[in-house]
């Protein structure tokens, strides 16, 4: 690949050498909860593995998280972020904040699950981030997702691991 002049390149252990370009790396100041010493991202969308994203560090060529936005799998997923963790993002339009929870993907397929307790905020227009903790939520760090995809089927019928792959 050629490197253009808003490129970097990176490497990482997942998707080898990237370039990646400069305005799509997202600062997360304070880095992720475990992993305070990274704070430096993007995020990688496969057609393979959609609906969820690789939110791969570029500090950390080894650390990449899987991500997806809560609600295409929660659809029910509604949060009280506190005023001034938006603050923090220095935030003009509240609408231009995405959201992503990490997820976890076991030997287990099955046992998927996704910290919905612990979501991150990125400002899509300064692609500054943040992890934010709920504190007072009916969340948790593991919610199963293949037991929500159980429920959304019109039939009840489980999802095997053949059905989701990340």
């Amino acid at each position: 690949m050629s490197q253009a002049a808003n490129t970097i390149a990176v490497p990482t252990t997942r998707f080898g050498d990237l370039d990646v370009d400069t305005s799509k790396i997202i600062d997360f100041p304070k880095g992720i909860l475990g992993f305070e010493a990274n704070g430096r991202f993007i995020l990688i969308e496969q057609d393979d593995v959609k609906p969820f994203v690789y939110l791969q560090s570029l500090d950390d060529p080894s650390l990449a998280f899987i991500v997806v936005e809560p609600r295409l799998v929660f659809p029910n997923y509604k949060v009280q972020i506190e005023p001034q963790e938006i603050a923090d993002l220095n935030v003009k339009d509240i609408n231009n904040i995405s959201m992503w929870v990490i997820i976890t993907v076991p030997e287990d397929v099955q046992r998927m699950s996704a910290n919905l307790q612990g979501p991150l905020l990125i400002n899509q227009e300064n692609n500054c981030g943040k992890q934010v903790v709920l504190v007072r939520s009916p969340y948790t760090t593991r919610h199963y997702l293949m037991d929500e995809f159980a429920k959304s089927r019109p039939d009840g019928a489980p999802v095997s691991h053949e059905t989701v792959r990340a």
